[in-house]
């Protein structure tokens, strides 16, 4: 028989929510908070309680999915002996955090203590994965899906938390879904995400666009949180472009898709990159650093000078603040213009800022000239221009050649770079550990050129990272370009990204020598080579 205090115990611990454990046992160290005893937040009380056993949250930011995963987690071994419980996110920056507070709470908490066998390592194992093993035999483990989801293949857990979801991929979705124990009772699988508006797995699910897989979706805003005030709001509609209409804004508070088509620049982030006359730098960079060179063929022809001598770029351009030199090419020869622009990485305020130096815009010159161009920029720079990258397909194939057939260009090959917005190529490696029959090159991530490009310059924009002119022209066109995720077709595997039409020579260019730029550290590790054989091998390579 129990006494009273030991049956009030028992009740506590029987709450597979982990709530009435966490009120128990847990602290909350929050600086100036009076009450040192954890509580959740009034809304998260249903939140949390829910039983159905497929879950997904379309939610704002910051309203304690992490914590919910944390103290079920918590709860596990004592409600479910000798089961399993699966926690899994895209990323081990994801996955990593969470195990890492799990393990805090049975290693630091008593109760969880007494849970874990006294014997080395206290049943938790780091590698290959994380994994809690108590006593009772009930099992925590952490997973990465992989690139092909074979990283949860082969787990049957009792209860599946999933991370972070609207990164998932979608092999990771359909193993996922192969794991569950979704007959035996208490079988739960809880997913969490904040969408990205993407029409993707996440967004499917949240919509419960498949009926044979019905989700129970948790909606809530940013607003729920008993934190949210007029001054956060304020501040959040600032931050995510100055509208509550912005994407952002609906997604990260709202926790709403969005809009199908959104700009590839949030207006306020890139504006905040541009320097109009707001201080004297502002004024000495749009008048004696930015270098706007226009050539047209028709000039250049009757001028009798060649090409290079029409350039004259400022000599300031070569001051020692300047750390390296990136450029990019986006190629063009009768009604479409060649746009070429160089960045010089330099120091702001504790930042690595990429300024744009020079735009040079080339119309209806000749490709043999272009190269010439193309070689005063190397020759003025020097070995501070670290890559300059350039389309190799279409119009730019001819200008490509140039560096096989023994030209100007051929001395400047290892670092002239060709892309082609269509193909795939190693942007990164998979943070998984090395299975034993795989090579390192398994662990290689490739991604599409365009869509890696665009999110990389993006970031910069955002991160404040990147300086450029009151050029309008220029900013017409970054201002200019809408994007469309994962619109598609019923039974397309993968979601397409669509980019709006228009010309956009301009920002290609500069997606071009960010890619570049991106892509330096890995092209060195693989041993990336250019390919010296038949011009159709490097057209297609």
């Amino acid at each position: 028989m129990l006494d009273e205090e030991e049956c009030y115990l028992a009740a506590i611990l029987d709450d597979p929510s982990g709530i009435e454990l966490a009120e128990f046992c847990w602290i909350d160290d929050t600086p100036g908070k009076d009450d040192p005893c954890f509580r959740v937040w009034d809304f998260q009380w249903t939140w949390y309680n829910h039983t159905e056993t497929y879950q997904i949250d379309q939610a704002g930011r910051s309203l304690g999915k992490s914590m919910g995963i944390l103290m079920r987690a918590f709860a596990f071994p004592f409600n479910y002996p000798g089961q399993e419980m699966l926690i899994t996110a895209p990323e081990l920056n994801h996955l990593g955090p969470i195990v890492d507070k799990v393990e805090d709470k049975f290693l630091t908490i008593r109760l969880g203590r007494e849970m874990l066998p006294r014997q080395k390592g206290g049943g938790i194992k780091h590698q290959p994965q994380f994994q809690l093993s108590a006593l009772n035999g009930a099992v925590i483990m952490g997973r990465l899906p992989g690139r092909d989801g074979k990283g949860v293949k082969g787990q049957h857990p009792l209860v599946l938390e999933s991370d972070e979801m609207q990164d998932y991929p979608r092999q990771g979705w359909m193993e996922l879904i192969e794991t569950m124990k979704a007959t035996v009772p208490g079988a739960q699988w809880r997913a969490h995400g904040v969408s990205r508006g993407v029409r993707d797995e996440y967004f499917r699910m949240t919509e419960n666009k498949n009926p044979d897989l019905p989700w129970y979706v948790h909606r809530y805003m940013a607003m729920h949180r008993p934190s949210w005030a007029d001054a956060e709001r304020r501040a959040k509609i600032a931050i995510y472009g100055g509208s509550r209409d912005n994407p952002d804004y609906k997604r990260n508070i709202y926790g709403e898709h969005g809009d199908i088509t959104n700009p590839v620049f949030v207006l306020a982030r890139l504006m905040a990159c541009v320097r109009i006359n707001e201080s004297t730098w502002a004024t000495e960079y749009n008048e004696n650093v930015y270098a706007r060179r226009k050539l047209e063929w028709e000039y250049v022809d009757r001028s009798g000078m060649p090409i290079d001598a029409h350039l004259q770029l400022p000599s300031n351009h070569l001051l020692p603040g300047y750390k390296s030199y990136w450029a990019g090419m986006d190629v063009g020869f009768t009604n479409d213009p060649s746009e070429l622009l160089v960045f010089g990485l330099t120091h702001v305020k504790e930042t690595d800022v990429l300024r744009l130096l020079a735009r040079i815009h080339m119309m209806r010159i000749p490709a043999v000239h272009q190269a010439l161009v193309i070689a005063s920029v190397f020759e003025f720079y020097g070995e501070r221009l670290k890559s300059f990258a350039m389309d190799k397909t279409g119009n730019g194939l001819p200008i490509w050649q140039e560096t096989v057939r023994g030209g100007r260009l051929h001395k400047y090959e290892k670092r002239l770079k060709g892309y082609g917005f269509s193909e795939k190529r190693a942007v990164e490696f998979d943070d998984r550990p090395m299975e034993r029959n795989e090579k390192p090159e398994d662990l290689v991530i490739e991604k599409n050129v365009i869509e890696f490009a665009t999110d990389e310059i993006r970031k910069i924009v955002d991160g404040g990272a990147m300086e450029l002119p009151f050029d309008q022209e220029l900013l017409t066109e970054f201002q200019g370009q809408t994007v469309v995720y994962g619109g598609r077709d019923e039974g397309t595997v993968q979601r397409k990204t669509r980019y709006g039409g228009g010309s956009f020579h301009t920002l290609d260019a500069a997606k071009l020598a960010v890619l570049g730029r991106a892509l330096e550290s890995i092209e060195k590790t693989l041993g990336t080579r250019r390919r010296n054989g038949p011009v159709l091998d490097q057209f297609f390579g």
